[in-house]
């Protein structure tokens, strides 16, 4: 798992408060995200709950698959959410509400993609940017080459 504390699982009634990791570079996001995909959120579908705040789950139109498999049928994601801020999910904004092109990192749990952290999950991604990371199965960074 990729946070730091202790809490209930997905589905739990309890709210939690969760010490999220920040990850240093884009390569050790990349390393410990299940799923990394180029895509463009199309909106919200429905809700799930994790650590006892709602998480809104957004349909992803996918460019690129980068690593993983987000299996079959259109990619549902769901947006994880701020905790320790008194019930309220997203208190600066869902980072994938809106329809901007995305490179989303994710990982699964209980059945469900979740983004890998509130903040460094779902970061804007124009067309032609270069990719941060390596995606070898070397991941070798930039900086070592």
């Amino acid at each position: 798992m990729l946070m730091a504390g202790c809490g209930l699982l997905p589905g739990s009634t309890t709210e939690t408060c969760v010490d999220w990791i920040r990850f240093e570079t884009a390569q050790e996001q990349f390393r410990q995200a299940t799923l990394v995909v180029i895509g463009t959120p199309q909106g919200t579908e429905s809700e799930t709950r994790i650590y006892g705040y709602t998480a809104h789950i957004h349909v992803v139109e996918v460019e690129d698959v980068l690593k993983g498999d987000p299996g079959p049928g259109p990619l549902r994601i769901a947006s994880m959410p701020v905790t320790c801020t008194g019930g309220v999910s997203y208190p600066e904004g869902d980072p994938l509400d809106g329809r901007r092109r995305m490179l989303i990192y994710a990982t699964e749990q209980d059945g469900y993609w979740f983004t890998v952290t509130p903040a460094q999950g779902a970061v804007p991604f124009d067309v032609g940017t270069p990719l941060p990371f390596e995606t070898s199965p070397t991941e070798t960074s930039p900086a070592q080459k």
